[in-house]
Formats: structure tokens, sequence, C-alpha cells
């Protein structure tokens, strides 16, 4: 018989993926087969993705919303794996010697107190607040609880970071780690690490999930995603937002007292947000190759051994300033990091471990990811590209760390524009809020 490990844990399979004898032993342990489709309002919906399949001008129909996963036919069936897991017990899961502010600490038990009273809960944090290290303690009462926890976010590199962190702190804990790149197949874990997009393989799986960056790409504003949020908790379960942004949907419901909320208005080392320098560029960023101000600036970084990052509204632009860089500046070592790079997570590692001095990259490393003394730079800082949630991201990236907490930020632009005003606004207004 196939491992049933693979299987377990409220997954969505389709039958015909399954060995007889595999789905005959799963049914009998509580699996349940259901059509892969269901009609509501005159509409039919993918059971897995819980979208509208719409009609094809072919003979077969099938779920085109979430074929990526593999094709779902609406003459499929589905099978949904037994949710009810033992987990082996333990004498200590959280191993940590770590102290919690005590702004964290209130933040743990408003936590602990919405997993008690099954609330769904927001944590609304600036960023380098220890979003991570609240909900350690959240993590152990589920353990303890013998239930199951999902950690997710839409970035992978977010995932990928917060894995050896969690792995850390439950040692002994099975932790899984699971996203489109992975090399490791599913298996059944008491605490999951994910991508959301993999929360459609699952129904009624966890008692608790967290969702961290809950207002980034792709996450934001997707119907499909979201429903899958909704349908991979327990019926019993609770659903905890991280976001040092948070849309207005959560605000919201928070108003109408359909969420709970923490606000953690400070850094854990009590130092503010780095406020923005801005600096109006009167020629493009590529006149004359690098604008001369611009230069001024790098030569200045380059000569004092600054590590830094540089920002940029898309692919084309990063690229182009690359080359020129090369050119100009040949002894200094860098990277350049998009979306579309296959050795992007490879490259965030060396800037991480100090073997380049700067990273160039596009709004992919907004968020998520966290370095050490560096000066954070925005280059077309008025381009679309960055939304005010985007420049307030960015500029999180800076003064991470207790020893670096005075990191600089710039934005430099050829129009100062809302979205500008309104970053800066926040964030001051963040630091106010903090003092108070």
């Amino acid at each position: 018989m196939d491992n049933l490990n693979e299987y377990l844990g409220g997954r969505i399979i389709k039958t015909t993926d399954l060995k007889p004898e595999t789905l005959l032993y799963l049914k009998d342990h509580g699996g349940e087969v259901v059509t892969a489709t269901f009609k509501k309002n005159d509409k039919l919906f993918c059971r897995r993705c819980l979208m509208v399949i719409e009609k094809l001008p072919i003979d077969f129909q099938y779920c085109r919303s979430c074929i990526n996963l593999g094709k779902i036919q609406i003459s499929d069936e589905l099978l949904i794996t037994p949710t009810d897991i033992r987990y082996p017990r333990q004498e200590d899961y959280l191993v940590w010697d770590g102290q919690l502010t005590a702004n964290q600490s209130k933040g743990v038990r408003e936590l602990i107190l919405a997993f008690q009273q099954h609330q769904n809960h927001l944590v609304w944090a600036v960023t380098g607040a220890g979003k991570t290290e609240m909900i350690f303690p959240l993590i152990e009462k589920v353990l303890l609880k013998g239930q199951r926890i999902a950690i997710c976010s839409p970035r992978v590199d977010v995932c990928i970071e917060l894995f050896p962190r969690i792995q850390k702190v439950f040692p002994k804990t099975t932790v899984g780690l699971f996203h489109g790149r992975s090399e490791e197949p599913y298996h059944l874990t008491q605490i999951m690490l994910a991508t959301v997009h993999q929360l459609i393989r699952f129904e009624k799986a966890f008692d608790v999930l967290v969702v961290d960056e809950v207002d980034s790409y792709p996450l934001a504003g997707n119907l499909m995603l979201h429903k899958a949020i909704q349908k991979a908790k327990k019926d019993t379960g609770i659903i905890v937002y991280l976001s040092a942004t948070p849309p207005k949907e959560l605000l919201k419901q928070v108003k109408q007292h359909k969420l709970s909320i923490t606000r953690l208005y400070q850094r854990f080392h009590g130092h503010p947000l780095p406020e923005p320098h801005c600096h109006l560029l009167l020629k493009p960023t590529q006149f004359l190759k690098i604008n001369p101000r611009l230069r001024l600036l790098i030569a200045r970084l380059i000569k004092n051994k600054q590590r830094f990052m540089l920002f940029f509204p898309q692919i084309p632009a990063m690229k182009q300033f690359a080359k020129q860089l090369k050119k100009l500046y040949p002894l200094l070592t860098f990277v350049d990091v998009s979306s579309k790079d296959e050795q992007r997570l490879e490259k965030v590692q060396q800037f991480r471990e100090q073997k380049v001095q700067a990273i160039l990259t596009t709004t992919i490393l907004e968020r998520g990811v966290t370095f050490k003394k560096i000066m954070v730079i925005v280059l077309d800082a008025q381009a679309k590209e960055f939304s005010k949630t985007a420049l307030i991201q960015i500029a999180g990236r800076a003064g991470r760390g207790k020893d670096s907490f005075d990191d600089e930020v710039h934005f430099f632009y050829q129009v100062y524009n809302q979205q500008i005003r309104k970053a800066c606004d926040e964030i001051r207004y963040l630091n106010q809020q903090a003092k108070k």
C-alpha cells in the first residue's frame, strides 16, 4: 500500500489518483468520497477551489481556476481524507530562550484569548515588531491540545525564511514546508508551513490557520485564495491574520466585532521605524546612464563598504541599471532578483550571508525578508508599482536589528505624489502612536 502519510489530514484528492486498496483503506478510516462539483443558484462550482466552472465549447468540462494543481473534470470524484489524527504527546514543545517585550506579551495574551474563544484575530504590527516570536506561544497551546496548525503566506520567500525558525523552536514536532517549488512531496505534519495556494488542496484540515502578509500579492483581492483559507480550517477552527499594513476589509471586520485585534506600534527593540528621506530628481534615473546624484550616493556607499538594497518598479529598469552599475563600478559586488528569477532564493541568501554588498530588486522583496545593517533606496518611487503599502513595507526592511535600528531609507522620485506622501505620513503616525 502507498505511504498513507502522503494523504492524511484533510487532503482533497482525485479518486483516480489513488490505488484501489489505498482508496478503500482511507474510506474505511473516515475518508469521504464526494462529487468534484456542486450546484448553487443554478451555477456549477468546483469542490476543490469553490470557484464557478464556466462552460467550455468542448465535450468534457473541467475547472480552469485550479488547473495548475491538476485537472478536475466535472465527472470526477474526490476523496477528502481523514482529519481526526492523534499526534504524539511531548514533554516540552517550545524550546526558546528569547524574551518577549511587554507589548509582545500583551499581544500573546490577546492571541491566546482569541484561540480559547474560537475567535478570528488580526495582529496589526509594524514591520520588525516580532510577529513571528509572538505566535510561538500560540503554536505551543495548539500542540498541547493535540491539534494542528498551518502557517501560510502568499510569498514563497516568507515561508522559506520562517521554516528553519519554526523547526528550531519546536524541535520535536513534525514541521513541513510545502509550496509550488517544493522538492519534498506532501506528508502529514502537525505544523505546516505553506503558500496560501497549497490550501486549495485541503478541506477542514486545521484547527488554527495563521496567514502572514495577508495584504500581499497574490492573496490581496484573490477570491479563490480567500475561499481556500476559509475552507481549509475546521468548523471550530480560527484564522489569525498577521500584517503591518492590513487591508480595509479586515479593519472593517474589526469595527463590526467580527474580528478581534492586537495592535503593535513599536518594534521589538523599542526604536522607531526609519522615516524615509525624500529626494526630488530633476532628471530621470537613467540620465547620463545613472543620474549623477545617485552616482554620488552609490560611490559613498561603496567607499564606506555600506550594504544596500535598491528597489525598482520594473524588471527592465532594474536590468538596465545593473548593466550600467557593472560598467561604472566594476569592484562593486551585487546581485539582482525578480519574480522571474529562478535563482532568486540563492541570490537572496548570498546577500544575507554578506557575500555581496548590494541587492537590486523589484517589489518581490518588499516584505518577508530580514537583513541587518543596510540602507534601503527606492528609485522612481512615484511609479504606479509602488503603492502606499509597498513603500511602507519596503521602508520596513531597514532598521530591523538592535544594533542597526538607525538604518536609512531614501525615496528618489521625479514627482512627489499621493502614495509617497501617504506612506511617509503613516510611518510618522505609527511612530507617534508608539510613543503614547
